[in-house]
C-alpha cells in the first residue's frame, strides 16, 4: 500500500475539530483542493453533475495552454485509514472521459496496490496533502509514488501496466468511410490514456526525482 501523508503533518487538521471533515463528509478537502486549484491558475466547481454522476471539484485553467491538465476532472477521499481501491479510480476515470479532462485523485489515506496501478495505466494524477502546498499541479511522471511507498515502485514505467485493445475495436479510415468515426482514446500500450481529443506532443513524462518525491 502506498501512505500518502505524514500522520504528523500539520497540514492535516483534526477530524475532531475541523469543519467538513469527519465521518462521511468531504466538504473540507473539497474545499482545500478547489482553493488550491484556483491558487495555481484555475477556474473551479464543485460537486458538479456529469450526466448522473457528480464530480467532487472540476476546473478549467483560466490561461490555456493546449495541455491536457487545462481541463481537471477530481474526486477527494478525505479517509483516516480507509485504504482507497479500485473502485474509485475506476469511477473517476469514467468522468474524466465524459468531461473530457484530466483525473485527479486528493487522498488524505493510502491506496491498494491494485488501485495504485490502475492509477498508473490511466494516468491519474495523485494528490496528498501535501502536494496541495506547491505552486502548481504535480506532472505526470516515469513514477509517481506517493510518501512512504516501497522500492519495487520506483522502477516502472506507466506503460507496463498497459495491455493493448483487442484488433476487433480498432478503428481505420478507408475509401468506404473516409471520415471514420474516431477510435477509442487508448491505442495500445506504448501510448497514454488521451482525455482530450488530441494529445499529441503532450505525452512525455518526467523523472519522478524532478518532482520532490521522498524515496526513504
Amino acid at each position: 500500500m502506498t501512505d500518502s501523508t505524514d500522520p504528523d503533518d500539520r497540514s492535516d487538521p483534526s477530524r475532531e475539530t475541523t469543519p467538513g471533515r469527519g465521518q462521511g463528509n468531504g466538504e473540507w478537502l473539497e474545499n482545500h483542493l478547489a482553493e488550491t486549484l484556483e491558487s495555481w491558475g484555475y477556474m473551479t466547481g464543485q460537486r458538479e453533475q456529469l450526466l448522473a454522476l457528480t464530480a467532487d471539484v472540476v476546473a478549467r485553467r483560466e490561461s490555456q495552454r493546449d495541455e491536457p491538465t487545462d481541463f481537471l476532472v477530481c474526486e477527494c477521499k478525505d479517509w483516516a485509514t480507509r485504504p482507497i481501491d479500485e473502485q474509485p479510480i475506476i469511477r473517476l476515470c469514467l468522468l474524466a472521459y465524459l468531461g473530457g479532462a484530466m483525473p485527479v485523485l486528493c487522498h488524505t489515506s493510502h491506496l491498494t496496490d491494485r488501485a495504485w496501478k490502475l492509477a498508473q495505466a490511466f494516468d491519474v494524477r495523485l494528490l496528498t496533502l501535501d502536494d496541495l502546498h506547491k505552486d502548481r499541479l504535480p506532472p505526470l511522471t516515469t513514477n509517481r509514488p506517493p510518501r512512504g511507498t516501497h522500492n519495487h515502485r520506483q522502477g516502472y514505467h506507466p506503460l507496463v501496466f498497459r495491455s493493448s485493445l483487442p484488433m476487433m475495436l480498432c478503428r481505420h479510415a478507408n475509401d468506404d468511410h473516409p471520415d471514420c468515426l474516431s477510435g477509442p482514446v487508448f491505442k495500445n500500450s506504448q501510448d497514454p490514456p488521451s482525455y482530450v481529443p488530441d494529445r499529441s506532443g503532450h505525452d512525455e513524462y518526467v523523472s519522478a526525482r524532478k518532482c520532490d518525491y521522498d524515496f526513504g
